[in-house]
């Protein structure tokens, strides 16, 4: 296989994680609202829970690979998830390329479906 191949599936594979990581999060999300209205049943969080742990232990890979090589930074925590990692950059007080990018995940991809409209809470430094 070419090297050009190899990169192609890299980048191809890491979009596909991405956009998956973000489809379970849209998913999570709408669960969360459910719970939240007290309309979640039983019958539903049991089938709702697969994806529930799943996208746990995506968001847990991703903030210790994908996010590790975008930030220039290891997890402060062995379990921080990526929204831990944004919300403490967007807390920074100085402006920065992380806080810079976190705000535009947060607005761009998060906040809309987050059922308080705000997924991503500063937490000051």
């Amino acid at each position: 296989m070419s090297a050009h191949l190899v990169a192609l599936l890299g980048v191809g594979w890491v979009l596909a994680y991405l956009y998956g990581f973000w489809l379970l999060y849209v998913l999570v999300m709408g669960f969360y609202r459910a719970y939240l209205s007290k309309r979640l049943t039983r019958p539903a969080l049991v089938l709702a829970s697969p994806a529930l742990i799943v996208g746990y232990l995506v968001d847990l890979i991703a903030n210790w690979t994908l996010a590790t090589v975008w930030f220039l930074e290891l997890p402060k925590r062995p379990l921080e998830l990526v929204t831990d990692r944004l919300s403490r950059y967007i807390g920074l007080q100085d402006d920065c390329r992380q806080k810079t990018h976190a705000q535009w995940v947060c607005h761009n991809l998060l906040d809309y479906f987050d059922p308080h409209d705000k997924h991503c809470t500063p937490i000051p430094k």
